[in-house]
């Protein structure tokens, strides 16, 4: 692929799709009959805790293989012999030249902030295993748009989450009566998540922002070639470059369990700071897990082993208090996603290893 499409101008090979189609179909027997023996063994232990569930749980052989799968799949994706960040390493030099010439668009802007201080929360994990994370390197944002586009976790069209999402949005601003001006994207990485809220609010202004200015970079390429008029910005979720009461909606895709709660407090409260009346604070995250003592053992083996840090506090973290006491009111968190919806929280987990998407919505308080 040549410079018409500098975002996706990695090369790939034969070798490299026959390894990643072998490790999508461990993922598959992972996530579906191995995943399913373990719920089986893990549901029928007379255990109370997740300590207790877990050393329980060891001895057994499905169990084990499931942890290792989990682990070393990812680690393999990434780091592998033709693993997505191996390849893209290896094509540095013309890649870098790419994201370093980011046209003058008229579709769209791109704003850059040498200065920002790269919160320690992003600095001290490689998340997802990602090697050196994504501020590391610029051109690990082509690992990570080749990953979200060739290999997604739940094995569909990738644009069918965000585009649920951005439905979400615009679904939560009718609900209200609300027409959106202005809306910000926050943790945008390439702003994925930011062009779909524009396809599905084409008259608002979208603004998505990250702390790591490789995927920005990124992101500007793909959104011009789109043409998708819209703003990705170098600021970080406790600190958006906009002015008090100056914003209509602020919303994030996949954000906070990235996050520590002190941190997530600080986003909230900035989120207010820029809101104006009436707005909007919404999110979309790993909130709500099903399946109770299991599902949430699950979870939390998941963030160890994929390492998400932030991913075992998250489900702990009360959103509704935390908002009630900035002003904010209909709290509303619902567990919706294309492959997984509920009414509540069920006790029961599917068939399939899923992330358990969860969608907030609140309203901050009008003056009077």
């Amino acid at each position: 692929m040549g410079d018409a499409l500098p975002s996706r101008a990695w090369k790939d090979s034969f070798e490299a799709r026959m390894f990643q189609g072998y490790i999508a179909g461990l993922k598959a027997y992972w996530g579906g009959e191995l995943y399913r023996q373990v719920v089986s063994q893990a549901t029928s232990l007379p255990v109370s805790e997740m300590a207790e569930l877990e050393e329980a749980m060891k001895p057994h052989v499905a169990y084990r293989l499931y942890a290792w799968l989990e682990r070393r799949l990812q680690q393999l994706k990434w780091s592998g012999r033709w693993g997505f960040s191996t390849l893209v390493s290896e094509q540095k030099e013309a890649l870098d030249g790419l994201i370093e010439k980011a046209p003058s668009d008229p579709h769209g802007k791109l704003i850059l902030n040498a200065d920002l201080i790269i919160p320690k929360y992003v600095l001290e994990t490689s998340t997802h295993q990602q090697k050196g994370g994504l501020w590391a390197e610029a051109t690990n944002a082509y690992a990570l748009a080749w990953y979200t586009t060739g290999l997604s976790f739940s094995g569909t069209n990738p644009d069918e989450l965000v585009d649920w999402y951005a439905a979400l949005v615009k679904q939560a601003c009718t609900d209200c009566e609300l027409v959106p001006h202005v809306i910000i994207d926050m943790g945008c990485t390439g702003g994925r998540s930011t062009r779909a809220i524009k396809r599905a609010l084409p008259d608002a202004e979208l603004i998505g922002c990250d702390v790591c200015d490789g995927p920005l970079r990124h992101g500007y390429l793909r959104s011009s070639e789109e043409r998708c008029a819209v703003t990705l910005a170098q600021w970080s979720a406790e600190d958006l470059g906009v002015a008090d009461q100056s914003t209509d909606v602020v919303t994030s895709h996949w954000l906070y369990h990235e996050m520590p709660p002190s941190a997530i407090r600080a986003s909230m409260a900035e989120a207010q700071r820029v809101l104006k009346p009436g707005g909007l604070f919404l999110a979309y995250d790993m909130f709500m897990v099903p399946g109770g003592l299991v599902g949430k053992w699950l979870h939390s083996g998941y963030a160890a082993r994929n390492n998400e840090p932030y991913a075992h506090t998250l489900i702990h973290f009360d959103f509704r208090k935390e908002l009630e006491s900035m002003g904010f009111t209909n709290v509303k968190i619902e567990l919706t996603s294309p492959q997984y919806a509920s009414a509540g929280m069920p006790d029961q987990l599917p068939t399939k290893r899923l992330h358990y998407m969860s969608f907030i919505s609140a309203r901050l308080e009008c003056v009077k």
